[in-house]
C-alpha cells in the first residue's frame, strides 16, 4: 500500500509512506518554502507545481492524506491554507486523485508524539520511531517530518498499521 500525505500550508510537506506486511516505511518526505517576496499566484504555481512533482513521481498511491483545517490565526493565514490546499488539490485531480482522508493536528501530536499537545520535536521523534529511522537522518524541514506524521497517524488510527507498543 502506498500513501500520500500532505501538511498544507503556504510552505507545505509531502511525504509518501509505503505499507508492506503491516511495516511502513518511507519513500520521501520533502517540504518547500514559499516567500512572500512573491505574488500570492506565483506562491500558489509552486505549491501546485510541488505536488504534481511528488505525484508524478511516486504514484500510483492507494490513499491521499491531509491534515484536517479548518482556521488559521488570521484572516491572511487561513487564505494563504486554502489558496494551497486548492492548488493540491487541482495537482490531485490532473491525475485522478482526491483526498481519501483528514486528520486533525491534535489527533496528530497524540498519537504519533503521545499526546495532544506535542511539541514539533516530539511528534518527530515519533516519526523516526516508527519508521525505524536513525538519528542521523535529517528531514528538510519540520513540514517534511509532520507530513510523514499525518501519514503514520492516519494509518494507526484506521489499523492499518500499529502503533507504538
Amino acid at each position: 500500500m502506498r500513501i500520500l500525505a500532505f501538511d498544507i500550508s503556504a510552505s507545505p510537506g509531502v511525504a509518501v509512506l509505503e505499507v508492506k506486511g503491516g511495516a511502513p516505511s518511507l519513500i520521501i518526505a520533502d517540504s518547500i518554502k514559499t516567500s512572500t517576496d512573491n505574488s500570492d499566484s506565483e506562491r500558489y504555481a509552486y505549491v501546485e507545481a510541488f505536488a504534481v512533482k511528488a505525484i508524478h513521481e511516486h504514484g500510483p498511491f492507494d490513499l491521499t492524506i491531509r491534515e484536517h483545517f479548518t482556521k488559521g490565526g488570521s484572516k491572511r493565514a487561513t487564505q494563504l491554507v486554502f489558496g494551497s490546499w486548492s492548488m493540491i488539490d487541482s495537482a490531485l485531480g490532473k491525475y485522478g486523485y482526491a483526498v481519501d482522508g483528514e486528520i486533525t493536528p491534535t489527533e496528530v501530536k497524540r498519537i504519533v508524539g503521545g499526546k495532544g499537545t506535542a511539541t514539533k520535536d516530539e511528534v518527530e521523534a515519533g516519526v523516526r520511531r516508527l519508521l525505524g529511522l536513525t538519528e542521523d537522518y535529517k528531514f528538510k524541514s519540520n513540514d517534511a517530518s509532520d507530513a510523514a506524521a499525518i501519514g503514520l497517524a492516519y494509518l494507526i488510527k484506521n489499523g492499518i498499521i500499529k502503533g507504538a507498543e
